[in-house]
């Protein structure tokens, strides 16, 4: 299966009661049926805010058509997740799977905690964060917010700080991924350059390992197949192997995350209740309300003991 985690919404879609036209929605009908031409099973569409994430921002996702051939995560009725941990499962033939995904533009650490494992980030199938800063990427990359899956530098861009080989480790030991939007390869010279040398940086402190190449597309003439993503690997010293998992098996690893990061905790929190361990009824108190009758000769018993 291959994957595009990154199918861009129009600014407007990531303002606070931001709302989208139907010629917006068109748009991103034609991305979604051309990704599924060339042969993607899953994508994502991603609303990007600034700032703080709020109960507002997800009320854009109840306008959206109802699309053939398109199995979404959430229910256009409610608005609310339905898919969870189904988003790494098989897609139907001839049909392409649409997740949500939010991703926050922060300079200031106290917004990181709104997309942090509240009920509006848990929402969302894919939780990115990008750092305009270098002290937001050390908060992110140390795991100040355990909420998030996905790690996103504006590769056209330059950041104003290096990617150092300690900060990028923490942020792969605890699970979060990182993405190269190839986007910015498409466009000018001057903004082809600066990606080529942010993403050949990224590979090198990376060492390839937990990368997601994502398209950034605004249109269907934006988009490029699988096939031809990988290959952009050898611009960057990526090898053929590593750069096919950037559209395939690592994406997957990153729902698995998103997964891990909604779903399991409820499951192992609900599982773990006192009385379910063995034993439990022994450690219960005389006379507690346990079904079980007290011993009533039990002070006699003691009386005779102490005499």
């Amino acid at each position: 299966m291959f994957y595009d985690l990154n199918i861009a919404l129009p600014e407007v879609a990531g303002k606070p009661n931001g709302s989208m036209s139907s010629q917006d929605w068109a748009r991103v009908a034609q991305t979604i049926e051309k990704a599924r031409e060339l042969g993607y099973s899953v994508v994502a569409l991603n609303q990007t805010i600034s700032g703080k994430l709020t109960a507002d921002h997800l009320k854009i996702w109840k306008t959206m058509p109802e699309l053939p051939n398109v199995q979404l995560s959430w229910s256009l009725q409610t608005g609310k997740r339905t898919l969870n941990g189904g988003a790494t499962n098989s897609v139907g033939r001839g049909k392409i799977r649409v997740l949500r995904r939010v991703t926050a533009a922060i300079s200031e650490s106290d917004h990181g905690h709104s997309i942090s494992g509240t009920a509006m980030s848990n929402e969302y199938d894919v939780v990115a964060v990008r750092p305009l800063s270098e002290k937001i990427m050390l908060a992110a990359s140390g795991g100040s917010w355990a909420g998030i899956d996905l790690i996103s530098l504006d590769m056209g861009a330059r950041w104003g700080f290096f990617a150092k080989h300690k900060t990028v480790g923490q942020a792969l030991s605890l699970g979060f991924a990182f993405e190269v939007a190839y986007q910015g390869a498409l466009t000018d010279s001057a903004t082809r350059q600066q990606w080529v040398s942010n993403t050949a940086a990224l590979v090198r402190v990376t060492r390839g390992r937990g990368l997601v190449w994502t398209s950034g597309a605004l249109r269907a003439f934006d988009l490029r197949s699988p096939y031809d993503v990988a290959n952009l690997g050898d611009a960057v010293q990526l090898n053929a192997d590593l750069s096919k998992r950037g559209v395939s098996s690592n994406a997957r690893a990153l729902l698995v995350h998103s997964f891990t990061r909604t779903g399991t905790l409820r499951a192992v929190v609900a599982a773990s209740g006192p009385e379910s361990r063995p034993g439990a009824e022994k450690r219960q108190p005389q006379g507690s309300d346990s079904g079980v009758a007290p011993d009533a000769d039990a002070p006699n018993k003691r009386a005779r003991v102490g005499a």
